[in-house]
């Protein structure tokens, strides 16, 4: 998937934000982080940029991006919570959430 500069922003963020959800960082997680990083071409530094995006202006961007990439997304956080064997209740929140938002 081709996101443009803002929305690979966009989605960095909320991938970031998925991660530190349970407070804790689990090698499922990092070994599935990397894989995006190559897969997307970001590094940690673009990451730690994106994390400092506001939360609205996160969801302005994610909220105009095509069905398409929406669903990437979604796909992509899902992976993300299950990538250390288990769903922590705010992953699953988190998630919803985020189907809701971009609904």
């Amino acid at each position: 998937m081709n996101f443009n500069k803002s929305e690979k922003m966009a989605v960095v963020k909320a991938l970031a934000e998925t991660i530190v959800l349970d407070d804790q960082y689990k090698v499922g997680e990092l070994m599935y982080l990397d894989e995006l990083m190559q897969t997307l071409d970001f590094d940690v530094q673009y990451m730690e940029k994106a994390k400092q995006l506001s939360s609205e202006k996160t969801v302005e961007v994610l909220k105009k991006m095509t069905k398409e990439k929406k669903e990437a997304l979604i796909i992509m956080i899902d992976k993300m919570t299950e990538s250390d064997g288990t769903v922590h209740w705010k992953e699953k929140e988190f998630l919803l959430n985020l189907i809701s938002i971009l609904g």
